[in-house]
């Protein structure tokens, strides 16, 4: 199963939000899933994520981009929306799905392996579209510092 990122970096004044393509296949391109999401990237950006939002439309979400593959720890704790935490290696693979994170709690919830890239979707949708490690990704469009 393959998984292709379409990444664009999002800016504060865009007026439409930059879109993340998230398609799989096994060889033949069966099934498609499109992500729109805004990108974190300073360090305000990703302190904050997605907390305080009270909704997030089907098939959006936000993309956390890091300089290198670390350990990361994200919770919930003001965050209204269940979530699905995808976590991608500098080498574009899926390393773990963090599935059905739930709102308000505060405990970490762990990369459990070396990531560089987290995107967080609504709940239940990493399984709708069949991310599970092991996938790999592709990013077009990245911004030109990453």
């Amino acid at each position: 199963m393959v998984v292709a990122l379409i990444v664009s970096p999002f800016s504060v004044d865009a007026i439409d939000l930059p879109g993340v393509s998230v398609t799989f296949h096994d060889g033949k391109k069966k099934e498609f899933c499109r992500f729109e999401a805004e990108t974190a990237i300073t360090p305000e950006q990703q302190a904050r994520g997605l907390m305080f939002r009270t909704s997030m439309r089907r098939r959006t979400g936000m993309l956390f981009i890091y300089d290198r593959d670390d350990m990361h720890y994200f919770w919930m704790k003001n965050t209204y929306i269940p979530l699905d935490m995808i976590f991608i290696n500098g080498r574009y693979e899926v390393v773990h799905v963090h599935k059905g994170a739930r709102p308000h709690d505060p405990t970490q919830i762990s990369s459990r392996y070396l990531a560089r890239y987290i995107l967080e979707v609504n709940s239940g949708e990493a399984k709708e579209c069949f991310i599970a490690p092991g996938v790999k990704a592709r990013f077009d469009r990245m911004a030109a510092d990453h």
